[in-house]
């Protein structure tokens, strides 16, 4: 903790985006029936597009940063009932680096990195028009929904970055590539049992930041 706070002391901004090729992947899911059917999950492609952004901290050896992502699908239909229905998630996630020479400007330096992140599921549908026990049904349903959506991943991999000075020597763009091993799972709970599923898969990007 300690060194943390040493690190984030003399820290600058760090900002970029990195970017996925989707490839072949995405077709076989489609495949495979393998996307969740909520559009919100890990697997939709949503939450987690072939481009994404990310900001936090940086300072000569060391780098925290955090991700963002979220989507929501919300209908509703007004007849002689209403009916409400909503499906989505918000994916949050915290990267470290640790660079194995301190960043100056003109040469490459290579990373290695480790995180965690989540997706924080919401899921509910309603009916003006429905018995308790329908609607309890539907909550039910919703729960499925949720279960299907939410999860805990953590990452661990190595990368490099090529640093480019301003006019006036400072660091101010990086670029980069990054290769991590993912792994995303989630629990669905039941009455009768728990089921456990879970995913690993690598993946590599191309990164394009910008520092100060």
């Amino acid at each position: 903790m300690l060194l943390l706070l040493a690190a984030t002391a003399h820290a600058g901004f760090l900002g970029g985006v990195a970017f996925v090729p989707p490839g072949v992947g995405a077709l076989s899911l489609a495949d495979s029936e393998g996307f969740s059917g909520t559009l919100a999950s890990e697997w939709d492609g949503w939450l987690t597009p072939p481009l994404t952004a990310h900001a936090g901290w940086a300072g000569p050896r060391m780098a925290l940063l955090a991700d963002f992502g979220v989507m929501e699908s919300i209908s509703e239909s007004a007849a002689a009932e209403v009916h409400t229905f909503n499906v989505g998630g918000v994916r949050l996630g915290g990267d470290w680096r640790g660079y194995l020479w301190p960043r100056t400007p003109g040469k490459v330096n290579a990373w290695g990195t480790a995180g965690i992140f989540g997706v924080i599921p919401n899921a509910a549908e309603t009916d003006t028009g429905w018995t308790s026990a329908e609607q309890d049904e539907a909550d039910k349903d919703s729960a499925a929904r949720r279960a299907q959506v939410g999860g805990l991943g953590a990452l661990a991999g190595v990368g490099a970055e090529y640093l480019l000075a301003d006019a006036e020597g400072k660091p101010a763009v990086a670029i980069g590539a990054r290769w991590v091993l993912r792994g995303f799972g989630g629990l669905d709970v039941e009455e009768s049992q728990t089921d456990f599923s879970m995913r690993l898969y690598s993946e590599a990007a191309l990164l394009l930041e910008f520092t100060r």
